[in-house]
């Protein structure tokens, strides 16, 4: 069995962790022409191909054999289906075969909890006219409706005189990211996104750069972007999937399970801020992300408990995701002789 050990506490007192959790992942709403049996059954697996894109965060899944067939398929993962209105199905799948189907593949799982990441977004319209995107424009909703598609949990900003006093929309379209990070901190989100979109001849363009929040990158005078992308589309709303595909491919390089041979037997030790209460949320924590597969208690001392992970793949995906939940953080380590307290963790105040 690899054993690779850690010190963590989990604070339930905590009201929010910054990774949001993403719901109806494997359910697909699309366009009918009729109810006719042949447009529901394209529409049916439509609604699969929606779904592999969804939970896998790469568009390019369905280049893969295996995701092909489960689309051809997609009747054999069927749970539901109902109308909405006259014009749309929406198809409920089985996420368990859905999920053993991907793993088999090799194929990437992005779960549910994903981070939070804050949009600033200068756009410049037809006539030339720029501005900062916010939640009540109609370029704020059409984004935000393509989020929701694509299951990234975004956050536009409430442009209101804070913001404006922090920032200015030169700092965005020019990409000075420290006022837009300066900015950002009030909301807590766990990236910050700065972009551009503007319509060129008969395409729109975009760039988009990602950053973490300032006030862990370590830099303000100079930070670097974890992500930097440009491109163009025929359309203002195509231009709009292409950046939020780009961000969903990162988000799941990063955060989503593959079955590798790196599977296995991986123990976590944690500290708990209280008692069984605590130790049931923690198993409850851990068994609801993708990559593992299984809990079990393996040691209770004090407040100290080893748990034993059962992975798809490898720890790294669940580090990652565990980072993101505030309920967790490091402490300094006492002994450093003692494997067993290599890594401490220990709650912290949630940023919101």
């Amino acid at each position: 069995m690899r054993s690779l050990l850690f010190v963590f506490a989990l604070c339930l007192g905590c009201t929010t962790a910054s990774a949001a959790t993403v719901k109806d992942l494997y359910r697909g709403q699309v366009d009918v022409a009729s109810r006719s049996n042949q447009d529901r059954q394209l529409a049916i697996r439509d609604a699969m191909a929606q779904v592999l894109i969804r939970i896998s965060g790469d568009k390019d899944i369905l280049q893969h054999d295996a995701s092909r067939s489960m689309v051809r398929q997609a009747d054999q993962y069927l749970l539901s289906y109902s109308y909405r209105g006259a014009a749309q199905l929406q198809v409920d799948f089985d996420k368990d075969r859905i999920q053993r189907q991907l793993q088999q593949a090799h194929l990437p799982v992005w779960g549910a909890q994903r981070p939070q990441t804050l949009v600033w977004l200068a756009a410049e319209d037809p006539s030339g006219e720029r501005g900062l995107v916010g939640e009540n424009d109609e370029l704020g909703r059409a984004l935000t409706d393509q989020a929701q598609i694509t299951g990234l949990p975004l956050t536009l900003p409430l442009l209101d005189l804070e913001d404006s006093m922090a920032m200015q929309l030169n700092d965005v379209w020019g990409n000075f990211p420290s006022p837009v990070l300066d900015a950002s901190e009030r909301y807590g989100a766990d990236f910050i996104v700065s972009g551009r979109l503007a319509q060129f001849a008969s395409e729109w363009q975009f760039m988009l750069l990602l950053y973490p929040p300032a006030s862990t990158d370590g830099s303000y005078r100079a930070p670097r972007p974890l992500l930097r992308r440009s491109g163009s589309a025929a359309t203002e709303t195509e231009a709009l999937e292409a950046m939020l595909a780009e961000l969903a491919k990162y988000y799941s390089q990063r955060y989503a399970a593959v079955a590798s041979d790196e599977a296995g037997h991986t123990q976590l030790v944690f500290e708990l801020a209280g008692g069984i209460e605590q130790l049931v949320a923690l198993e409850r924590y851990l068994t609801s992300l993708t990559p593992v597969k299984a809990v079990q208690i393996s040691q209770v001392s004090g407040r100290e408990v080893v748990l034993e992970l059962d992975l798809i793949g490898g720890i790294n995906e669940v580090e990652q995701l565990m980072a993101l939940d505030q309920r967790i953080s490091t402490l300094p380590v006492d002994d450093v002789l003692n494997e067993r307290a290599r890594y401490r963790w220990q709650a912290r105040s949630s940023r919101r």
